[in-house]
């Protein structure tokens, strides 16, 4: 087995909050970050005449997944404002989650949801969903 395993420890999700020159900003109070992975879609390339009576499939494109954060809600916290104005407009950012001592994903995402929860006796939670668009670059 090679390499160390990646302890969760100082984990963060910045987005691009200028497009050019990009400037990356942190979101704060991020304390869960979670990937769905990949998807391959699969199209039916079975025909009537098939002989053997069995489906047969195709790869075709690739879904990149979501990644999903958990974060405290802040009222009035400018990173949680601005990535709400980010997805209020609906556009595709860059988005970059570091994790470990040095590693990184960069990739492009549009912000589907920014979800408050008021839980009794419980800090106030952010719940984000982020569609990448694209390929993911590891560094």
């Amino acid at each position: 087995m090679s390499g160390t395993p990646i302890i969760g420890i100082g984990d963060s999700f910045e987005f691009s909050s200028v497009i050019s020159p990009t400037v990356f900003t942190t979101l704060n109070g991020v304390d869960s970050i979670a990937t769905s992975g990949d998807k391959v879609a699969t199209e039916k390339t079975t025909t009537m005449a098939s002989l053997s009576g069995v489906d047969t499939f195709i790869g075709s494109t690739q879904d990149p997944g979501t990644i999903d954060i958990k974060a405290f809600f802040y009222a009035g916290e400018t990173s949680q404002l601005a990535l709400e104005a980010i997805r209020l407009a609906g556009i595709a950012v860059q988005c970059k989650v570091l994790y470990g001592t040095s590693n990184s994903c960069t990739f492009t995402g549009i912000i589907e949801t920014m979800t408050v929860s008021w839980p009794m006796e419980k800090p106030a939670r952010l719940d984000v969903k982020v569609k990448i668009s694209g390929p993911k670059v590891y560094v």
